[in-house]
């Protein structure tokens, strides 16, 4: 079919519209008697929607498909013809009002197109695909996305039933029908790699769906649910739990060690989080007694890689901890922790070490040996150390070098004047661009020496802050030009609390006077709160400002975490 032949197929207002277009071609640059005003994209996209909420599935009459296929046939012609216009007149670009028409007659005729598509005579490999894609592309609804599937027709039931990854990623809660639809989907995931989260502790977790209040479970009921789960622990990758209560804990324990000891061949991240601070503050060293069971009894988990054990206890010498790349540990009291020769050997024994972790625990402070030469974490990259006091800190540091660490986080680090410590770090990390320093105590005398420790990171980038008294921040200040500036690459500060809105402001300001300006400032929504009308639009002429909701990562820090 000839162009002059599909032309004469559209409606006249149509062709005349195009018409005006093709005159681009003559050197025109606007489009006579076209409108000004040029919807934006939410109006756009809300006339999109409203087109899509009012369709109703039905069975469609002849009339019906012609009448689909006139309004794509007409959309896509419109489309086509500005593309053309488009491609003449390169490399001038289309009046906005002209972009605008082209991208609406693309979006009219894809939402019609596939009225009439004919999804289910795609092979069933295909459509399996395409509906691996909408589920897994659904990262903050999996769950009403996979039952939607399921409900659409038959055949897309039967599709989304016989393919077991779709079902492989499963949260277990004390809820009746949510445990139930849990326990369905292990079974559907037959013998796949599973990916199970049990949480009994109330974690709620900003953004994802399905996360009304639930009840909690009592000790025999957690026993139940988790033998069933344990019933495919040859097929279980990851197993994350959060408990609320010691009870719990133990029962987790005892059955790990019991039933792990059978084998899980295929698991690769183990999570244990026991919560119960409502009745144990987070710094509270007495335990009930619990008995400390080896990890899954024993046995070598062969491709095990992540490891977290907040507050809960283990037997670490009877225990096989190897080529970890994340070691994470929270909360152990003296008497539960590893002695230091077993330390060492975990250490030693995961050379592909990526992330160390101890927040509140570590090897036990009553076994030190000072002639033990440190163990070298060449691959070491995220670092947390939390929670100690001034002596078990400088003892934690004396026991590893990790000069490629890249992401430092020292956290609660009061009590007592640091400043010894941070001398002693001076030099230890040379290549971290992210730091997060909350609470971190040291008196105004000990200055010259933060100042060398900060000098001492000269790729430091991005910096998380809270909690820092004022002569923390007076650390960064120069009032004198000629003086060197202190972490002249920090391009991004997230600040999470600061004692005054007045001193955030100080230091961007100063920033920018010593010749290192920031790029951007990240605060916590309570520290938005606290801003003024006018520190905000101060801040906002300096850089970016960007309020950060607790939890969230900036796309700052996955570049840099990344690098």
């Amino acid at each position: 079919m000839s162009a002059m032949s599909i032309m004469r197929m559209l409606p006249e207002g149509d062709r005349e519209y195009l018409a005006r277009v093709a005159a681009l071609r003559n050197g025109e640059t606007t489009v006579q008697g076209a409108t000004n005003r040029i919807p934006g994209t939410q109006q756009l996209n809300r006339h999109l929607k409203s087109v899509m909420m009012a369709w109703v599935p039905h069975v469609f009459d002849e009339d019906e498909r012609d009448g689909i296929r006139r309004e794509c046939f007409r959309y896509l012609v419109i489309a086509h013809e500005i593309e053309n216009v488009q491609r003449d007149i390169w490399p001038r670009r289309l009046p906005p009002e002209v972009e605008a028409q082209k991208n609406f007659a693309w979006s009219n005729y894809q939402l019609r197109y596939f009225r009439l598509f004919r999804v289910n005579d795609l092979p069933t490999e295909v459509l399996n695909n395409i509906l691996r894609l909408v589920i897994w592309d659904s990262s903050k609804t999996p769950v009403q996305t996979r039952l939607n599937i399921t409900w659409v027709c038959k055949r897309w039931r039967e599709i989304a039933l016989n393919d077991a990854t779709l079902w492989t990623a499963i949260w277990f809660r004390p809820s009746g029908s949510r445990l139930e639809r849990a326990f369905a989907w292990l079974d559907r995931a037959k013998k796949a790699p599973v990916d199970v989260r049990l949480d009994c502790g109330g974690v709620f977790i900003p953004g994802l769906e399905d996360q009304e209040l639930q009840g909690t479970i009592a000790a025999p009921e957690l026993r139940d649910m988790l033998i069933r789960i344990l019933e495919k622990r040859e097929s279980i990758r990851m197993l994350i739990m959060t408990l609320d209560d010691w009870d719990s804990a133990l029962t987790v324990l005892e059955l790990l060690a019991t039933i792990g000891r059978l084998g899980m061949p295929k698991l690769e991240r183990f999570e244990l989080h026991r919560g119960g601070t409502r009745n144990e503050t987070r710094h509270s060293l007495i335990w009930p007694n619990p008995i400390a069971h080896p990890f899954l009894g024993g046995i070598e988990p062969p491709i095990l890689s992540y490891l977290s054990l907040n507050g809960v206890p283990i037997e670490w010498n009877r225990s096989v901890l190897e080529n970890l790349t994340t070691f994470d540990i929270r909360r152990l009291p003296n008497s539960y922790m590893p002695d230091l020769r077993r330390f060492r050997e975990i250490l030693s024994s995961c050379p592909r070490l990526v992330k160390l972790s101890l927040d509140g625990a570590g090897p036990r402070f009553d076994s030190i040996s000072g002639d033990m030469e440190p163990i070298d974490l060449p691959l070491l990259r995220t670092l947390v150390v939390a929670e100690f006091t001034r002596s078990y800190a400088i003892f934690i540091f004396s026991l590893f070098t990790a000069r490629n660490v890249n992401d430092l986080t020292l956290m609660n680090f009061c009590g007592d004047d640091y400043t010894v410590l941070f001398d002693m770090l001076t030099g230890m990390f040379p290549n971290v661009q992210l730091l997060t320093a909350y609470s971190l105590q040291f008196e105004v005398e000990g200055s010259p020496v933060m100042v060398r420790w900060l000098e001492s990171m000269p790729k430091l980038t991005y910096m998380r802050v809270a909690n820092q008294a004022s002569h923390f921040y007076g650390l960064f200040f120069r009032d004198d030009l000629a003086l060197p500036v202190v972490a002249p690459s920090l391009q991004v500060i997230d600040c999470q609390a600061i004692d005054t809105t007045e001193l955030l402001v100080k230091w961007a300001q100063n920033r920018g006077e010593i010749g290192a300006p920031l790029k951007k400032i990240y605060v916590s929504e309570n520290l938005g709160k606290k801003l003024s009308d006018e520190e905000v639009q101060t801040l906002l002429k300096i850089c970016p400002l960007s309020l950060l909701p607790r939890g969230a990562t900036t796309p700052e820090e996955d570049i840099l975490q990344r690098a």
